[in-house]
């Protein structure tokens, strides 16, 4: 081949080759070492918009977006560094019309002549696209994660091709790790499962298909959802295992719920909206004596005894309120009965039934009943009790006519605490219903009687004529008493003290009537018994002075109100001073002085005496030592004992205690007791005054004849002073002189070994009555009164 023909092809072969590079629809540049355009073809018009000669000579860098400079500046060193090739490096470019495009570039740097090749290929299109796909399989993947239940894709081949996180937590694998292989290598307990047969019929028949299986790995219910496709079957499923349990609970409930209707111990009912019975349990046919078939040909009214049903019992059942109600119930032999009747609406498929629960409570008002006479009556008597007699006495008064009375009367038995300690409580009680029995026919049909309690009867009853119609009824109560009473065979006559309040005068409510008819009851025991006493103002003063008394006396031992007077015992043969009793005075505040005889009964009555009583023998025993270490000689001191004092069973303690306290030797110390204190308890009594007697303390039976006197129990206490009463002292009697009868007393106290002081001595004729007698000591006003402590001071300093 010559040159000319060699020339000619180079010469095509170039023409060929810029042909090629003029008519690439890709951008073709050679660019510089700079950065620079050497040559671009004629794509760039197309893709970025501007002429070749408009690049040529310009950094391509200008043409980049902001943020691609960095990762071109980092191409352009890799490229020097070695790196002489870098293909579809994806990046964006600014048009020369502004707009941004994306390229895939690739360049070639040639290190001979310094230069890169390059070339661009517009992508945009393909790359938003693929961002389009990439956010859509995003999306699904974000979807499917999200989805309740769980999920997995597989192949024609039984590949996996996607699952979540809750189909890989089922199954216990890393889904990731999952996908591409065969399904029941990840699942091999699949194989066993009922769940394989649905998947494979559903990937042969192209049908879709729903199911519930039980998945024995896990031990739980699960409901399975499979679609098939062209690409292979998709899987969704989720745990049922809660709902499995609800639906299987709900059988039972439902079962539970028939047995209950049927076995419940009330008779239930359903009705329609119009009251047709729909339903009847067992119980309903067993109480209103209709089958069931019976009972659904009937309608509510027909069970029923007149009730109406009101338009404001169907809205509060509208409402979704429960109503109870007293219906009478009506059987089909026509009896009839109460009942409680729960009534309550509900709807069932769109329908709306009544359904009402009822009790037969025929027993249940009977007991009732009974419980409201126990609750108002006496259980032995049957009369009437305070309840019922406080509501039966305001009717009359609120009844009572304007210019007449009411009489309101307290009723109590004399003598009857003596017939029942006599006869015992059972004949006690045979009494009682005696009385109750006589007053009931006494009494007028309106009039009211009530047993308080014990024997206590209460009578109100209208009077027109006031005090003479009452003191009538009073006659006739006392009267119908007369009859004797036989009691274990025994004839007994029992009488009555009566008070009586008249309404309006004695009293405007039952509890002023009460109180005022209380207080002359008592006032007509006091008179002498079997008789009736109307209330006077005066009573109510004397009471109501009584009470003050008592809460007065109940602070005064805190207050330090008491204080102790001594009245001087003389020996009858010396005429000397040998001892002391010590005597409670209470300073009262308002009263000044209150007599003993006026505060002792009411602590005794109240239980005071106790706290009161300690209280004078500590310091009767105190000052007692004092006189004595003061005085330098011996003064016995002489401390009275309640019988309450004398049963509490820290008695002997108290003593001992006291005389530790003290210091006061125990034989000058003589406790007084009143003989019915003595043989309350004389077993327990004896063995308490032995204790005492061991202690070396003095015993004295003070009032020596005024109560039993008798010489038995002499003998069996350790007694050492008997305190002979002034009545013996003062009075004759026609058979006898009061100087023998008092020299045969002392006689025999002297052989018992016993000591005799008398009491209220004020002679001295009487003085030498007693030392003819033999007495040993006296007390009284004759010698002196009652002493303040300053006072029995002065006289024992005056010898």
């Amino acid at each position: 081949m010559n040159d000319k023909t060699t020339t000619a092809d180079l010469a095509r072969l170039a023409e060929e080759n810029t042909a090629l590079i003029e008519n690439s629809l890709d951008l073709i540049a050679l660019i510089d070492a700079e950065g620079r355009f050497l040559r671009v073809n004629a794509a760039t018009f197309d893709i970025l918009g501007y002429r070749p000669e408009e690049l040529v000579g310009r950094r391509y860098a200008e043409l980049l977006g902001a943020e691609e400079r960095g990762l071109f500046e980092t191409l352009r060193l890799d490229l020097r560094a070695g790196m002489s090739i870098r293909h579809d490096l994806q990046s964006r470019w600014v048009r020369k019309d502004g707009r941004v495009i994306m390229m895939s570039v690739s360049v070639r740097w040639c290190a001979f002549s310094q230069v890169t090749y390059a070339t661009g290929r517009d992508v945009t299109e393909q790359h938003a696209a693929r961002q389009a796909l990439d956010k859509s399989r995003q999306l699904q993947q974000v979807m499917l994660e999200s989805i309740g239940d769980a999920f997995f894709a597989v192949d024609r081949d039984w590949r996996i091709t996607y699952a979540n996180r809750k189909a890989g937590a089922f199954v216990d694998v890393d889904v990731d790790a999952s996908i591409g292989k065969d399904l029941l290598a990840v699942a091999p307990d699949l194989r066993d499962s009922p769940s394989l047969g649905y998947y494979q019929r559903a990937m042969e028949t192209g049908e879709a298909c729903t199911f519930e299986t039980f998945w024995e790995p896990s031990g739980v219910w699960i409901e399975v959802r499979a679609y098939p496709s062209e690409d292979g079957l998709s899987v969704y499923f989720h745990d049922i295992s809660f709902k499995h349990h609800a639906e299987q609970a709900l059988k039972k409930s439902e079962q539970r719920y028939r047995n209950l209707f049927q076995q419940a111990a009330d008779s239930i009912v359903i009705a329609d909206r119009d009251l047709f019975i729909v339903a009847a349990n067992g119980r309903a046919c067993s109480v209103f004596g209709y089958t069931e078939e019976e009972f659904l040909r009937l309608r509510v009214p027909d069970i029923d005894s007149g009730y109406t049903y009101t338009d404001s019992l169907a809205l509060a059942l509208e409402e979704g309120q429960t109503q109870l109600l007293r219906i009478t119930k009506r059987r089909k032999d026509g009896s009839t009965f109460p009942a409680d009747v729960h009534i309550s609406r509900f709807e069932d498929g769109g329908a709306e039934y009544y359904q009402a629960i009822i009790r037969d409570v025929t027993e249940r008002e009977e007991t009732q009943n009974r419980l409201r006479e126990l609750a108002t009556h006496d259980t032995l008597t049957g009369l009437p009790n305070r309840a019922l007699l406080n509501e039966r006495v305001q009717r009359l008064l609120d009844t009572c006519p304007r210019e007449s009375t009411v009489a309101a009367m307290f009723f109590d038995l004399d003598r009857f605490k003596e017939i029942n300690d006599s006869f015992g409580h059972e004949f006690g009680d045979v009494l009682l219903c005696e009385v109750a029995a006589r007053l009931r026919r006494v009494i007028r049909p309106g009039d009211v009687i009530a047993r308080l309690g014990g024997d206590e009867f209460v009578i109100a009853a209208h009077c027109s004529s006031g005090q003479g119609a009452a003191a009538r009824i009073a006659e006739k109560l006392l009267d119908v008493l007369t009859a004797p009473i036989t009691i274990a065979g025994q004839d007994v006559i029992i009488g009555a003290s009566i008070g009586i309040s008249l309404y309006p005068f004695d009293g405007l409510s039952k509890e002023q009537l009460f109180q005022a008819a209380d207080t002359a009851m008592y006032r007509a025991k006091a008179a002498g018994r079997n008789r009736y006493r109307f209330f006077e103002p005066e009573m109510a003063f004397a009471t109501r002075e009584r009470m003050a008394l008592e809460t007065s006396l109940r602070p005064a031992l805190a207050r330090g109100e008491f204080e102790l007077h001594y009245q001087p015992r003389i020996d009858l043969r010396s005429m000397q001073m040998v001892g002391m009793e010590a005597l409670i005075r209470w300073n009262h505040p308002g009263r000044g002085l209150v007599s003993p005889a006026q505060f002792i009964p009411i602590a005794e009555e109240t239980g005071l005496i106790a706290p009161i009583g300690r209280w004078v023998l500590h310091e009767a025993c105190m000052q007692t030592m004092r006189l004595m270490t003061e005085f330098k000689r011996e003064i016995r001191v002489s401390v009275n004992v309640s019988a309450r004092q004398l049963a509490h069973a820290t008695f002997v303690g108290e003593v001992r205690q006291t005389l530790q306290e003290s210091g006061i030797p125990p034989h000058c110390l003589e406790l007084e007791l009143t003989e019915s204190a003595l043989i309350a308890d004389i077993e327990r009594t004896a063995l308490m005054l032995r204790e005492l007697h061991e202690l070396g303390v003095k015993l004295a039976v003070d009032d020596f004849g005024t109560g039993y006197s008798g010489l038995a129990y002499l003998r069996s206490f350790p007694i050492d002073v008997l305190k002979l009463d002034r009545s013996f002292v003062l009075q004759d009697d026609e058979r006898i002189s009061a100087f023998d009868f008092v020299k045969a007393f002392v006689d025999m106290a002297h052989a018992l070994k016993l000591a005799v002081v008398a009491e209220g001595v004020e002679t001295d004729d009487v003085v030498e009555f007693l030392r003819a007698a033999d007495c040993d000591e006296a007390q009284g006003y004759h010698f002196a009164r009652p002493l303040p402590l300053a006072a029995l001071r002065e006289r024992l300093s005056a010898g």
